[in-house]
């Protein structure tokens, strides 16, 4: 609760124009954002213009956020929003494309299976990714999620269902191969 209380004065510092205040949130968030960004994206640049992008939205309309609601969730919807916006920017024939070379950016995150799930959860369809990474890695709520993508509860955890199907079915094909 006290998180919510001092993110809730931050918010109002923001409103009168504290820039330091600002940095706060930009500090708070910079990192979800940015790893979040890059799932979506797959793609480093794109990611860090997208989280950049988010924050500018966010300075802009800062005053259009009502108290009362959750402000990671209205921020976050800000960053799909921002994600979105490149994803159709891109050509067609790029759109599915997962950069690996990104990933040296991140050497932990470069180990086989690791690289391999990646992977397996770009190629899930868009909707399902997104639900999927918003609650299994950034550890939204589900209702959260519906209320950032603007779709139903129901729709959420159908996506998280099938997505949660759709990984196991490819660990247990790529275990398969492992053992052959």
């Amino acid at each position: 609760m006290a998180i919510r209380m001092d993110e809730e004065a931050t918010i109002q510092r923001c409103k009168e124009g504290d820039m330091t205040a600002y940095r706060l949130l930009y500090e708070r968030y910079e990192q979800p954002f940015l790893r979040t960004a890059i799932r979506m994206l797959g793609r480093q640049q794109e990611a860090e213009d997208a989280v950049q992008e988010a924050f500018l939205k966010l300075h802009r309309g800062i005053q259009n956020y009502r108290s009362g609601s959750r402000f990671s969730t209205y921020f976050f919807r800000i960053l799909i929003n921002s994600c979105y916006d490149i994803l159709r920017k891109r050509s067609p024939a790029s759109s599915g494309e997962f950069d690996l070379n990104d990933l040296a950016h991140h050497p932990s995150d470069v180990t086989g299976l690791r690289v391999s799930m990646q992977e397996a959860i770009s190629s899930l369809p868009e909707r399902m990714r997104i639900c999927f990474e918003l609650f299994a890695i950034e550890e939204l709520k589900m209702e959260e999620i519906a209320q950032v993508l603007e779709v139903s509860i129901g729709t959420v955890k159908a996506s998280i269902y099938r997505a949660r199907v759709k990984l196991r079915a490819w660990l247990s094909d790529s275990q398969k191969e492992t053992t052959e």
